[in-house]
């Protein structure tokens, strides 16, 4: 079973996309596809605006998400 994660597009996304890196998750994100690859098949990334984020994870449909504060309050 794979996780699914919600990236940040937009100007989170540079930075969170770093920050998988320096865990040692290669993630390689195109401009014209919602749907980067990674070098960990256990996880899938699915990029999407922040303020969408905590309701895919309400729904079930994603896993988890990074997205700023302000949209989780």
């Amino acid at each position: 079973m794979k996780l699914s994660v919600g990236l940040p597009k937009g100007s989170l996304q540079k930075s969170t996309i770093e920050l998988f890196n320096k865990a040692g998750i290669r993630i390689r994100a195109s401009e014209r596809s919602y749907y980067p690859s990674c070098d960990d098949p256990e996880l899938d990334f699915i990029l999407m605006r922040p303020q969408e984020m905590p309701r895919y994870i309400e729904q079930g449909i994603l896993d988890a998400g990074i997205t700023g504060y302000d949209w989780t309050v």
